[in-house]
């Protein structure tokens, strides 16, 4: 079975703007590849911390900041 794809979406506007995947990190892909040649999605970036990014609907544009910070384990005690 396959996971479910979750997605960080546009406080604003709704739109898609990010995967979620499923260890929490955010997956960033953005242009066209062309099947014909076989060329590689032109911004593939995978993301661990936070990032502000603006809405890339032109009739939008509003910024955000979208989180992930992994838990912290709990210190070992003495």
């Amino acid at each position: 079975m396959q996971d479910k794809i979750m997605w960080e979406y546009c406080e604003k506007c709704g739109k898609k703007l990010m995967e979620r995947l499923p260890n929490g990190l955010l997956h960033f892909k953005f242009g066209r590849c062309d099947e014909v040649e076989g060329s590689k999605t032109p911004v593939d970036i995978k993301i661990y911390g936070s990032i502000k990014m603006k809405c890339l609907r032109r009739s939008c544009e509003h910024e955000q900041i979208i989180n992930y910070f992994p838990p912290v384990p709990p210190p070992e005690s003495e």
